[in-house]
């Protein structure tokens, strides 16, 4: 009843201000455009605009590392990826499940996928970016749909009037190398056409983990003061191989070849555990994931009045990711049973539809938004042992989803006093099933699945608030609900063998803030509560819904002038994530007692070591959620040596955290770890250098580590982990016509 009763006072509201005043156009927002539907405005959340002019400054390598620098955006790389290729941002303390609590989108298209997969940064040209929206907490939910728990990051790109013709070529350590170019040509005063290319190649800091990558774009832009339309066609082709964790702790290090402490670099390779030997598998296959994707995606956007703009986009996806990973007892001439090749499918169709409409008086405004989104995707995966053998399982699923939306903004007491609200309605609709042929070597105890069919629906909305107490001081205020699906890899790890069945997540989040900004120095800070139910969390061997988890925090960003020469920067973030009630009852897969060689320390087992057999469940009260870090921060200090040559620095800091999988909170903590970066960089008639080192002081961290029955054969202490990469340097060249 009640919610009921406050969505009918959604539309009483909103409908009363969509009528309201005459035809003059206000920025609640600014520089927004047809790719942001930021224009209405979400008053009250924590919004960091970065436009080109600060991304051009900092003369980070990659995306990831330009919203890394701001607060509440943890990033995590299993892979030590190039240019940010397989870069997690987590935000808002999620741990294992952040890809898919956190949407990722590019000028207003989502790039998350259907599966876990992480966004591939690596293929989006620096250059060609316009400014990046970072929108904290579930506000988001209500213009961008399922996915923006966490939050969500809207990467918006220049107009092809916007560009400048450049190239530029980058080297670095690691036999790193990188080209880019952009080239613009207008065919008269409406019509432009683009043309874009990156290519990158890497030996990267791991060994057996090289990395090859293309990607082009082109796009065709016509533009008058009534009608504007675009066509972008892109592909993107990668190749990487997977050089598997080190192992680290414990009293039992069975892969005595692959121990961290005796090499960070190497790549993982299979020893034998059940006699505690130093016998390395050498010839053990190279684990590796490609993908091929190719995007097409077009649009229109119509000034109807002078206050009055229609939208409509649609896009279609094709992607193919061909995969290999080894078990331990593999050779290259002879596979085992646990190998697995995947072929997998992967493509979809998009639409989207919205009216924005703006109004004005002497004292107040009004922008007003109504849209409909459409996704339709299709998965298929095919699995074999290895390439070449009989074909052993196949996955199929069927996803679509559709919504309706409205945001609206009202600017009162003489543009001093915004207020917002948003709604959502959406429908998801699934369908999957697996077959196994168990007669395939390799493949007769795996899981099939059954026809499974759901149909679910969701709410969303947010209210916000924002007064401006005088000309340097703001406060903010919302309250949002959010939610998420479950994808096909969870579904296929679901705690139910065999159904693929999984409640969707919810969220509800408050947030309370401050804006200041005078003379050289602007700040924005906010505190935080959110309470998730349902959510969705990887568990040893399956997902599952776990029970009620709260999390609290602040952000704080702070940019200050400190003379003509030199400026300070700095992010500031703490989240305590943890579950509130509930118990979990391990997912199993190990052995229930230690029957291996050497095994006086089982003596002294823990009843975490027990519960990775199967045990009896624990309690989740007031545990900590695996993988997030409550502490961290960003410092940067900009120095003007000349008008046309800067000097950075930039210390990071990342807290500790649980391992994943280590939801009762008795395993050794990742440690802490910080990283010193700096870059001289020069512009000077167009032509552009920088020369950077990364992780000066040559620290060895690592940002993820696992215990699981698949490492540490229920030892406790022993985790896998993935290190990233010691001290690299960098060399770039670019210039612009």
């Amino acid at each position: 009843m009640l919610r009921n009763t406050i969505i009918l006072l959604f539309f009483t509201f909103n409908l009363l201000s969509f009528n309201y005043a005459n035809s003059n156009e206000i920025w609640i927002t600014p520089n927004a455009d047809e790719y942001s539907r930021l224009s209405t405005g979400l008053a009250g959340s924590f919004i960091t605009i970065i436009n080109d002019e600060e991304i051009s400054k900092s003369k980070h390598k990659n995306i990831a590392e330009v919203i890394a620098s701001y607060s509440g955006m943890q990033t995590r790389n299993t892979l030590d990826g190039v240019e940010g290729s397989y870069t997690t941002i987590d935000m808002r303390g999620f741990g294992e499940a952040a890809k898919s609590n956190s949407l990722i989108l590019i000028n207003g298209r989502i790039l998350n996928d259907l599966d876990m997969s992480a966004v591939d940064f690596s293929s989006i040209n620096l250059n060609s970016i316009k400014r990046i929206e970072i929108i904290r907490g579930s506000s988001a939910s209500t213009i961008y749909g399922p996915g923006a728990v966490g939050g969500a990051i809207n990467i918006v790109t220049k107009s092809s009037r916007d560009l400048e013709d450049q190239v530029s070529l980058l080297i670095g350590s690691f036999n790193s190398s990188e080209g880019k170019f952009l080239l613009q040509k207008s065919i008269n005063e409406e019509q432009t056409i683009t043309v874009s290319g990156k290519t990158i190649s890497s030996d990267t800091y791991r060994d057996a983990a090289d990395f090859d990558q293309i990607s082009l774009l082109g796009n065709y832009s016509y533009d008058n003061s009534v009608l504007s339309s675009y066509l972008d066609l892109s592909v993107n082709e990668k190749e990487q191989l997977l050089p598997g964790p080190r192992i680290i702790g414990g009293y039992y290090n069975y892969h005595l070849c692959n121990l961290y402490s005796s090499s960070k670099t190497g790549k993982n390779l299979g020893g034998s555990y059940a006699t505690n030997s130093d016998s390395c598998n050498v010839n053990q296959r190279d684990d590796f994931a490609n993908t091929d994707t190719m995007h097409v995606r077009t649009g229109v956007k119509f000034n109807l009045y002078e206050s009055t703009k229609i939208f409509a986009n649609t896009s279609y996806k094709d992607k193919t990711q061909k995969s290999f990973s080894a078990s331990n007892s593999n050779t290259v001439s002879v596979p085992a049973n646990g190998d697995r090749y995947i072929d997998t499918a992967l493509d979809g169709n998009t639409f989207d539809f919205r009216i924005e409409k703006t109004s004005l008086n002497e004292k107040n405004s009004n922008i007003f938004s109504i849209g409909f989104d459409h996704d339709h995707t299709f998965y298929t995966s095919n699995r074999y042992r290895k390439e070449g053998e009989s074909l052993g399982q196949v996955i199929n699923a069927d996803q679509k989803s559709q919504g309706i939306y409205f945001q609206n903004s009202l600017n009162l007491l003489d543009l001093s006093l915004v207020f917002s609200t948003g709604f959502r309605y959406q429908e998801t609709e699934f369908q999957g099933r697996s077959t196994v042929n168990t007669g395939v070597t390799g493949f007769s105890s795996t899981t099939a699945h059954p026809i499974y069919n759901v149909t679910d629906e969701n709410t969303t909305y947010n209210l916000g608030l924002e007064k401006k107490i005088n000309s340097f001081t703001s406060i903010f205020a919302r309250y949002s609900k959010g939610f998420r699906s479950p994808n096909i890899d969870e579904r296929i790890k679901a705690t139910t063998s065999g159904s693929f069945a999984l409640k969707d997540q919810t969220s509800e989040d408050i947030e309370l803030g401050v804006r200041l900004e005078r003379n050289k120095t602007s700040l924005v800070a906010s505190i935080f509560l959110m309470d998730t139910e349902n959510e969705i969390q990887y568990n040893q061997s399956v997902n599952t819904n776990l029970d009620p988890i709260e999390r609290n925090g602040f952000n704080l960003d702070l940019n200050y002038q400190i003379n003509n020469k030199n400026n300070l920067k700095a992010a500031l973030s703490y989240v305590n994530a943890e579950f509130t009630s509930g118990s979990l009852t391990p997912g199993g897969g190990g052995a229930s007692s230690c029957d291996f060689a050497n095994t006086t320390y089982c003596s002294n087992s823990s009843t975490w070591q027990n519960l990775m057999g199967g045990g009896a469940s624990y309690s989740l009260s007031g545990k900590s959620v695996p993988l997030v870090a409550p502490l961290n921060y960003n410092i940067s200090i900009e120095s003007k040596i000349s008008n046309s040559t800067f000097f950075d620095i930039e210390l990071e800091y990342t807290d500790e955290k649980y391992v994943s999988n280590d939801q009762e909170n008795v395993e050794p903590k990742i440690p802490d770890y910080y990283i010193l970066n700096t870059k001289l960089r020069s512009d000077y008639r167009g032509l552009d250098l920088t020369f950077g080192v990364n992780n000066l002081l040559d620290k060895a961290y690592y940002d993820f580590a696992v215990s699981s029955t698949f490492h540490d054969d229920n030892h406790y202490g022993t985790r896998a982990v993935y290190p990233l990469s010691g001290r690299n340097i960098f060399f770039d060249l670019g210039y612009t016509f």
